[in-house]
C-alpha cells in the first residue's frame, strides 16, 4: 500500500509495529497518536466509509490502530490492502 501510495504522491502512510498497522494522513514518521495531526482526519473520514463500502472494516476513529492475525489469509490481506487503495484514490481525487 506505501509502494501505491508513494507512487501516485498521495499523503498518506502507514506505520507499524509487529501486526499493528495505522493509516495516517502524513508522510511524517508518526509513533504515538498524540502525534497525529488532526486535520487528516477528515481524509480518514473518507476513507472508512469507501472501505466500508467495499468490504473493509476499520475502527471508526482515525486515531485507532489495525491488528493483521494469523486468522487472515495471504487472500484477505491482498483483498483489504486492494480496496484499501481504491478507497485512497478516491480520498485523493474526491
Amino acid at each position: 500500500m506505501q509502494a501505491f501510495c508513494e507512487q501516485r504522491n498521495y499523503d498518506v502512510s502507514f506505520p507499524h509495529i509487529g501486526s499493528i498497522f495505522w493509516p495516517t494522513f502524513t508522510r511524517q514518521r508518526i509513533r504515538r497518536s498524540d502525534e497525529i495531526d488532526g486535520s487528516g482526519m477528515k481524509y480518514f473520514k473518507t476513507m472508512h466509509l469507501e472501505c466500508l463500502k467495499r468490504g473493509v472494516y476499520f475502527g471508526p476513529s482515525g486515531y485507532e490502530v489495525g491488528f493483521i492475525s494469523a486468522a487472515h489469509t495471504l487472500t484477505d490481506l491482498d483483498f483489504a490492502a486492494n480496496k484499501i487503495c481504491e478507497s485512497l484514490d478516491v480520498v485523493f481525487k474526491g
